[in-house]
């Protein structure tokens, strides 16, 4: 490994015979310097890879006090030159972390060692440095949290900035005590986390849970942690990142509201609010495939309003929307929980009666919406009533099929139109039925 070297030597001829062995080894030689303050300006203007370092110089500066100089301002390291190997001239170039030691007289095989492992070291430090610097740039840009920890979370040993946008708490808090990142945990949730984060663990973990930030906003996040293994396969670390879902939770929130909103709309009536024909004949089928399974009846009422029209002539259309939702209300505050309202259109409406005893339950919920529609209501100040023609049919004695039984509850409401309105019948074959 080849390298850009200056040398620090107040003897010339020495100086001289340095520069030789190390252009005969391929070094590049950027410079010679014979004091302290001469070395520090050569440093900074050539940038060496290494200092070649006498420790005794001319000067106001020896080389040790050079050195350090040299490593603290430039952060380039140095290899001593020294003839004096005292115990008290060695501990203090110590403390300048010098990348070796060259005894004078010295041997150029100990010279090209010396050289090449503080060259190779120089290399590694170096590359070292600028994966931290890039480990730093990307985990300091995003804006997911990061953060190492010791496996048992009682050493936190990198946070990165996100910390403090997300939680709203400094990272020193966490560095000084691993475990505070719960303090900003949503009470609902701490239980959770607790178990699954604040415990030794080593093994992937992931959880998506809320914070509630010192400014008492709430962001959703997702924590996940993962465990890093040594050559040996022991757990030495475990990293976490963190990630804020709070936008992507509320956009699967809304597009949760959108399709059930959707889902609705597709099988109910949006004015009154009641299942419409589609979802009807649907519970409809259900309940008659109930019935066929287990035994029983089912009921299907066909409700015509009487008199509905007089109300939007008389008032507008917004009454006659009002009058239908009121309507629908009466009709669904009678029934059972089994039991199905819907509005099949205009104004009509449809009721499945599923598991009934007996005919006679059919026409007892019948007369009961009967007289439900009949009660008056305040329209404009104005008292207004309303009948209802409501025709009935039930499984298994006037069909087996949704179609068979809305037809007849069809037909028997019609008969009852055409007797004077205002009443409940039950569906009575006639001739004009062809066989149906």
């Amino acid at each position: 490994m080849k390298g850009k070297i200056l040398i620090v030597e107040d003897e010339a001829l020495i100086a001289l015979s340095i520069e030789g062995r190390l252009r005969n080894l391929g070094h590049e030689v950027c410079g010679i310097a014979a004091s302290g303050e001469e070395a520090l300006g050569q440093a900074e203007a050539l940038k060496p890879d290494l200092v070649l370092m006498d420790i005794r110089l001319a000067g106001d500066m020896d080389g040790i006090e050079t050195a350090a100089l040299i490593r603290e301002r430039l952060a380039i390291p140095v290899v001593y030159l020294t003839a004096h190997a005292d115990e008290a001239t060695l501990e203090r170039a110590k403390w300048t972390d010098p990348y070796g030691f060259l005894l004078k007289p010295f041997q150029e095989c100990d010279l090209r060692i010396g050289i090449d492992m503080a060259l190779h070291r120089r290399a590694t430090e170096l590359r070292a440095r600028e994966s931290e610097e890039m480990f730093r740039l990307v985990t300091e840009g995003i804006d997911d949290v990061f953060w190492l920890s010791s496996p048992d979370l009682s050493v936190v040993y990198y946070v990165s900035p996100a910390y403090e946008r997300l939680w709203g708490r400094s990272r020193d808090s966490l560095y000084r005590a691993p475990r505070s990142f719960l303090d900003g945990v949503h009470g609902d949730d701490l239980a959770r986390v607790v178990a699954v984060f604040a415990q030794p663990g080593q093994e992937a973990r992931e959880l998506e849970y809320r914070l509630i930030r010192p400014d008492g906003s709430m962001r959703w996040i997702r924590d996940r942690r993962f465990p890093v293994y040594d050559q040996q396969g022991q757990c030495i670390r475990l990293a976490s990142i963190v990630t804020d879902i709070t936008d992507q939770r509320q956009a699967r929130e809304d597009l949760l509201a959108l399709n059930e909103k959707l889902q609705q709309q597709a099988t109910h009536d949006m004015l009154t609010g009641l299942p419409n024909r589609r979802l009807f004949i649907d519970r409809l089928e259900q309940a008659l495939a109930h019935a066929r399974r287990f035994g029983g009846r089912v009921g299907m009422l066909f409700i015509d309003l009487d008199g509905f029209k007089g109300i939007n002539d008389r008032f507008g259309h917004q009454a006659g929307d009002e009058t239908l939702v009121l309507i629908a209300k009466r009709i669904k505050l009678l029934l059972r929980e089994v039991d199905s309202a819907a509005r099949l259109g205009g104004d009509e409406f449809g009721i499945v009666l599923p598991d009934i005893t007996r005919l006679e339950d059919a026409e007892l919920v019948g007369q009961k919406v009967l007289l439900e529609v009949r009660r008056p209501f305040s329209m404009r100040t104005v008292c207004c009533t309303l009948g209802a023609s409501i025709g009935i049919a039930t499984c298994p004695d006037h069909g087996e099929t949704a179609d068979e039984l809305i037809s007849r509850a069809d037909k028997a409401m019609y008969q009852i139109k055409e007797n004077g309105k205002g009443g409940v019948g039950v569906y009575r074959r006639l001739d004009s039925d062809k066989g149906v």
